[in-house]
């Protein structure tokens, strides 16, 4: 069948059957043969022969006759159908019915018959090889002259591409609309060139506040804060966009109750088909609770579109000049004609101009020659309305078997071309913003196993940004599944995707892709029949960062409770293994001028054996020079470095393909290293080498640190030791030298101070004579004299500076030797409560109670010796003291300030 003659308008086909109808009640035939039947006017005979020569399928049957045979059947319709002339006549038109055949349809046809009306419907139909067609039937009765029925007439239109052109559209819309509205985290604006609104989408109203009406034609720096509205960045950001195609948006935005969001996003131009800038196109989602450590915002889109598309043909007769003879009814209307005769005689190529005269021209003569000419061009309607129209002119052979008359079917094509370039604009439109986003977007369609559950899901489309991200071009995924594509992928990316698609609801993940050592984070959300939409961002970069400081802030907690070399170097190289993934890790010591290296024991991945032990730099390639210098050693691969791939034996040997050797220096020289190895190769990134430095140090610092503890250790016990003696031969110059004196009193209370400054130097010891914590003075002190038990002591953790420390454990001997001889511990019966604490005021205090109970009343002293003395300058020297020498014994205070008193 001619392909370009499958589309005829409805009202011209109308008015040829009206003319038919006419003709056939006024000279009915005895007999119509597929030849036609011969009228007895040359108008007729026009007419009749145009009919059948006609690209028209046409059929006439009789209703006469049993099963209303077809009695009469056109060219175009055997060339529709593809039977032969001898397979039509005599039957009835069911056989053009077959598996495809709407039922309700035939019900329609066969009512239409019964009542004797026109129909005009769409029906499925079957050629003869089976292959259906959508066939738009017009049927209707032929009357004669005394009304008497006596043809059906019926003519046919192939509509089968229209239908798939409207489904391939209505397709076509779905799924941008689908993809477009899938973007569900992002608002999305568009503006003409000066900046004023066009598009709005439902994420930018959720998000801003403001409706799509609200917004469309308004200037869209009523989104922009007051101060980004004084620096002009909006029109920073459009120039950015018109310099460097793209800006980006990292900035606090106004919703329309004047709340403030951040946003982040890009701004892009928006761009026609001939490439001319027509506006921009700002895409953002609000990152706010992201900034706060939360989740992000979720947008959605939703832009409108409608399409409309019809065909009417127009049905003329020529005369071999190409003048007009006959124009249809509905060929009159589709060109706006109102009266034939204002155009009849017309030359019909002159209604084209240009290349379409051309055209016009060249077709007319094929169709002279007896051909078929065939074009598509533009022609003005009588009232001047351009339109686009599909041609076909063929020949109208006379009774000679020459061209005698010329038919022009022209359909007008002017929807349909409008249609193709509003289709194209918008699938570049929605294309664009595709294909603009930063973030990675796919579409998926899941794939089911036997059972029907979900096993796998397939690539339908993707982004130029989600190519990049999984570092495979779009073209080499689409069509193929997620298993294709990466055979050891985790379920977790098929069953969590499989999940939103049944459930409808929308989920958010952080994951990895093994296979790629990729994190990724990102929204997953269905689109309907088996299909979801993933937006997303590769975060591999932020988790290693994030394990690199976590690694740091643990190995800092290990080490500062550690005291050992090898417990520190054992910690820090399990950590360095465990957050970069090594194969082996180690701490080694270097000998001479970067010769030697002895190894400390070293963690190694299963399978790897240690290297523990003394080896020989040049052993193992060129490896020195840098480590001399004090540089890191890194060398991502031994079969390509020019330092190892001489000889990357030894290196393979001990399964080292990558290494990083990290240097501690000492004065100038490189005294140590830390060592990470890899079993494939790697590149090592700098923020890997910055945290083995990191590393390095951290670790280096804490073994100097142990160390030094253990030489001041060392060194306060020796100190330590020579004070005791200090005192002890104090003490025996003083009872060699005093021994003759009579009264011992004051040479026993002399020894005893001296005792009790002893045992405070013993406390502060422990502390490298820092601090002493307060209790553990006081109960040294008081033990020096008697036991605990008589004795209640309570207060806050305090750390004595050392003055403090001598003060108190003097001023606490005096008070203890006090109550041993006169006061509560003078008796069985007596006790002493020891308390102090911090009271708040302008100044921090401290406040030390001696509280006697039990003993006998306590009287002031009769003269002021030196333990009295000593007693009223309080701590620290103050003098702020307090003595109350009551019937139920001593109650004595002292004050301090704090600062004097507590260590810093």
């Amino acid at each position: 069948m001619r392909t370009d003659l499958q589309h005829l308008s409805r009202e011209e086909l109308e008015a040829e059957v009206l003319r038919l109808r006419a003709a056939l009640a006024e000279h009915p035939g005895p007999d119509p043969k597929p030849s036609g039947p011969q009228l007895r006017s040359v108008d007729d005979d026009v007419l009749f022969s145009a009919i059948d020569k006609t690209g028209l399928p046409m059929i006439l049957t009789d209703p006469s006759q049993n099963d209303d045979p077809i009695v009469f059947t056109n060219r175009a319709f055997l060339e529709l159908t593809g039977f032969g002339v001898e397979e039509v006549v005599g039957r009835n038109c069911r056989f053009l019915q077959g598996p495809d055949t709407e039922p309700d349809r035939v019900d329609e046809i066969r009512a239409a018959l019964t009542d004797n009306r026109d129909l005009t419907i769409e029906i499925t139909n079957h050629r003869n090889d089976g292959t259906p067609f959508v066939n738009a039937l017009f049927i209707g009765p032929v009357f004669d002259g005394e009304g008497r029925l006596r043809y059906r007439f019926g003519s046919q239109i192939d509509v089968t591409e229209a239908h798939r052109n409207r489904e391939r559209l209505a397709e076509s819309e779905e799924r941008q609309r689908a993809i477009f509205n899938s973007a569900s985290e992002m608002a999305i604006i568009v503006t003409d060139t000066a900046g004023m609104v066009t598009d709005w989408n439902v994420g930018a109203e959720r998000i801003l506040g403001w409706s799509a009406e609200e917004m469309r034609g308004q200037p869209i720096e009523r989104i922009f804060t007051p101060e980004d509205r004084t620096t002009g960045q909006m029109r920073k950001e459009m120039d950015g966009v018109l310099r460097d195609g793209h800006a980006e948006d990292m900035r606090w935005h106004l919703r329309k109750d004047g709340g403030r969001f951040y946003a982040v996003g890009d701004m892009t131009s928006l761009r026609g088909l001939d490439g001319t800038h027509r506006g921009f196109v700002k895409a953002f989602s609000d990152r706010t609770q992201e900034r706060n450590l939360a989740t992000k915002e979720q947008a959605d889109a939703e832009f409108m579109r409608s399409v409309l598309a019809s065909s009417v043909d127009c049905i003329k007769v020529l005369d071999l000049d190409g003048g007009l003879t006959f124009m249809s009814e509905g060929g009159m209307k589709v060109m706006e004609v109102s009266d034939f005769n204002h155009i009849k005689g017309c030359p019909w190529p002159s209604f084209w101009q240009g290349q379409g005269n051309a055209d016009a021209l060249a077709a007319l003569a094929t169709a002279r020659d007896g051909g078929i000419g065939h074009f598509q061009g533009g022609a003005d309607t009588f009232r001047g309305n351009a339109k686009w129209w599909d041609v076909q002119v063929t020949p109208i052979f006379g009774p000679d078997g020459r061209p005698e008359r010329i038919l022009s079917v022209s359909r007008d094509i002017t929807e349909r071309k409008s249609f193709e370039a509003r289709l194209a604009a918008g699938e570049a439109y929605w294309r664009g913003l595709f294909e603009r986003l930063s973030e990675g977007f796919l579409v998926g369609e899941v794939v089911r196993g036997p059972t029907g559950r979900i096993t796998d899901w397939r690539y339908i489309d993707v982004n130029a940004a989600c190519g990049e991200l999984i570092g495979l071009t779009p073209e080499s995924v689409v069509g193929r599944t997620l298993r294709e594509v990466f055979p050891s992928i985790e379920d977790a990316w098929v069953d969590e995707f499989a999940s939103v698609v049944e459930t409808g609801q929308p989920v958010t993940f952080t994951r990895q892709v093994g296979t790629l050592s990729r994190w990724y984070e990102g929204r997953a959300f269905s689109l309907g029949e088996g299909r979801f939409g993933v937006l997303f961002l590769e975060i591999t970069e932020r988790v290693k960062a994030e394990k690199r400081r976590n690694a740091l802030l643990t190995l800092g907690d290990r080490l500062r409770d550690m005291d050992t070399d090898s417990a520190m170097m054992a910690a820090a190289t399990e950590i360095v293994a465990q957050t970069l993934g090594a194969s082996r890790v180690a701490y080694g010591r270097v000998e001479g001028d970067v010769e030697f290296v002895t190894i400390d024991p070293d963690w190694c991945a299963p399978g790897q054996a240690s290297i523990a032990g003394r080896h020989r730099f040049s052993d193992f390639g060129d490896l020195s020079a840098d480590l001399c210098r004090g540089e890191a050693l890194v060398i991502d691969d031994v079969l390509t470095d020019p330092r190892t791939q001489s000889n990357p034996g030894p290196m393979q040997a001990i399964g080292v393909r990558a290494q990083v050797n990290m240097p501690v220096r000492d004065r100038g020289r490189t005294v140590a290293i830390f060592i990470v190895h890899d079993d494939r190769p790697r590149i090592w990134s700098r923020e890997e080498l910055a945290f083995l430095r990191d590393v390095t140090d951290r670790v280096e610092v804490g073994a100097r640190r142990a160390r030094a503890e253990e030489q001041q250790a060392i060194l306060n016990g020796e100190v330590s030791h020579r004070l005791k003696n200090t005192l002890a031969m104090v003490q025996g110059i003083a009872g060699q030298t005093l021994r003759s004196v009579p009264d011992q009193a004051p040479i026993k209370a002399f020894t005893a101070r001296l005792i009790a400054l002893s045992r405070a130097h013993d406390v502060l010891m422990q502390d490298s004579w820092a601090a002493a914590p307060i209790r553990s003075v006081i109960d040294q002190v008081l033990a020096l004299q008697t036991a605990l038990d008589r004795f209640t002591i309570e207060g806050p953790n305090l750390s004595l500076a050392p003055q403090a420390t001598l003060s108190l454990s003097l001023l606490l001997h005096e008070l203890t030797t006090n109550a041993i001889k006169y006061g509560a511990l003078s008796v069985e019966s007596g006790s002493v409560h020891v308390a102090w604490r911090i009271e708040e005021d302008a100044e921090a205090t401290v406040v030390l109670s001696w509280c006697e109970h039990g003993g006998p009343p306590a009287t002031a002293p009769a003269r002021r010796g030196f333990g009295a003395r000593l007693i009223q300058s309080g701590l620290v020297g103050t003098r702020d003291t307090h003595l109350d020498y009551s019937p139920m014994g001593l109650n004595a205070k002292f004050r301090a300030p704090m600062s004097q008193v507590v260590a810093s």
